[in-house]
């Protein structure tokens, strides 16, 4: 046992005495957040685009307009909804409630805004809408040839360092009842601008149909509104559902995801450790005095106690900032923190840790022992990188559905249990649903165990290499004679 704990000591101690490891502790957290947040942050930081229509009916022109205003509408709604999350619950729904009944975004926004300072002054106050994505600008020529110069971006709109290309121009031609709109642009890929253009002007097109059918054009807008009110309650509940019920089950999905995400880092570390020192022959110097049983536990212990060092870290400092901010308030935040709270969780994420990192921890650790360098250990690494990110694919299949049968059955397999049960953690598993895929996984863990075991004596004693295994592959004989 001593032999294990100075093993497990030095790989401890080697690793945070690296600067990498306090960079890693520092960006790691940080580059989640960019990720999470990238979309949003690309979509507000693009400059808005410029857009012009030309249409001999000016209230086709408008038509389209509208459409570009509603979708305006729908991303203002959107990130309201999504600051709104840290405000009660009832103070959300009514800021939602305001802002729909409203007809255009600015008064949307302030009568929204109005009902949420009642609640929350504070979110209320340093709320920022997002920027516009398009602006609609006089066309600066009438016909396709006068355009394509502004489109191409040799010609600006605008005066000096001001001037921007333009990026679409719409013209609308009518033929009776028929309408074409001739969308120009120089961007091939982009479907959201055409899309909107064309919705508009369906929605006076329809409205001129109702007209020559003796309808009122208000009627369409009065049916479009007929719509029954879904509320949503669990079976034996009186209480409605809200996104503070919701909140355990994203927590589960992030805690999976930073389960899968920390099983995978750590696993090649050890991998390239053990290759490193091989290369280096640090290893055949410690085989004179440890035995590779005793090398091999002390590595994952070590590292083990290297990944507890980082969940205690970032477990601390993130839950600090989430517990403080969802005092007070309701919402996603404060379910999410009262998910954080609930031991079935956590008792869920520690053991499928645990397993995880046992069972995949070994394998790299067998692999780095038969290879002599990074690139040579690429070959046995990549099939075993697929089936670790298999299980990332259910993530929003087992938001949507955690008791889906391909993610029920995903959870019985072992390679995949510790993430696949930690997105279902919250779904309200029986205990033969949690235990049963768990015993399972250890059994199979005790098993990959004791075989990388013996994978990583004969490798670390250089009895076994990689070479060894290519004259099991399909082919190999072949080749060797040719």
């Amino acid at each position: 046992m001593r032999s294990i704990f100075l093993i497990a000591r030095r790989e401890y101690l080697t690793y945070v005495g690296a600067w990498g490891f306090w960079i890693s502790l520092i960006t790691t957290p940080l580059i989640m957040v960019v990720f999470g947040a990238a979309p949003t942050l690309l979509r507000n930081a693009e400059p808005a685009r410029l857009v012009s229509v030309i249409a001999a009916d000016p209230l086709d022109a408008a038509a389209i307009k509208m459409g570009f205003a509603e979708e305006e509408k729908a991303r203002l709604r959107g990130a309201l909804r999504l600051a709104a999350q840290s405000a009660p619950d009832a103070g959300a729904k009514a800021a939602s409630e305001a802002f729909d009944a409203a007809s255009d975004s600015d008064s949307a926004l302030a009568a929204a805004l109005a009902v949420l300072a009642k609640t929350d002054p504070q979110l209320a106050k340093s709320f920022k809408a997002p920027p516009p994505a398009y602006v609609f600008v006089d066309p600066p020529a009438r016909d396709a040839a006068g355009l394509a110069p502004y489109l191409k971006g040799e010609r600006l709109i605008g005066e000096g360092k001001a001037g921007k290309p333009l990026f679409a121009a719409f013209l609308v031609e009518r033929t009776g009842t028929e309408a074409r709109i001739a969308y120009w642009s120089d961007n091939v890929t982009d479907t959201e601008a055409r899309g909107l253009a064309r919705d508009g002007l369906r929605e006076r097109m329809r409205a001129q149909a109702l007209i020559e059918r003796g309808l009122a054009p208000s009627s369409l807008a009065q049916i479009e509104q007929i719509k029954p009110k879904l509320v949503q309650f669990r079976p034996g509940e009186q209480a409605e559902i809200t996104n503070r019920d919701r909140a355990p089950f994203l927590v589960a999905i992030g805690l999976a995801f930073v389960l899968w995400m920390s099983i995978f880092s750590i696993s090649n570390m050890l991998l390239t450790g053990v290759i490193e020192e091989k290369s280096n022959k640090i290893l055949d110097t410690l085989l004179t005095s440890v035995a590779p049983t005793h090398i091999l536990a002390g590595k994952l212990l070590g590292v083990a106690a290297l990944s507890f060092t980082l969940f205690l870290i970032w477990g601390g400092v993130g839950g600090t900032f989430l517990f403080q901010a969802a005092a007070g308030s309701g919402g996603l935040l404060a379910g999410a923190a009262e998910a954080l709270r609930d031991p079935w969780l956590l008792v869920i994420f520690a053991i499928s840790f645990v397993l995880g990192y046992v069972m995949y921890g070994v394998i790299f650790l067998a692999i780095g022992s038969l290879c002599e360098s990074l690139q040579e250990s690429q070959a046995l690494v990549s099939p075993l990188f697929l089936m670790l990110v298999a299980p990332m694919l259910l993530l929003v299949p087992a938001l949507q559905n955690p008791d889906a049968p391909l993610v029920v059955g995903a959870s019985w397999v072992p390679l995949f249990t510790p993430f696949v049960l930690m997105m279902r953690a919250a779904s309200g598993l029986s205990l033969w649903e949690a235990a049963g895929p768990l015993a399972l996984t250890a059994l199979t863990a005790l098993g990959v165990l004791l075989a990388a075991g013996k994978v990583f004596r004969a490798g670390a004693t250089s009895q076994l290499s990689i070479a060894d295994l290519r004259r099991f592959m399909p082919g190999a004989k072949k080749a060797a004679k040719a």
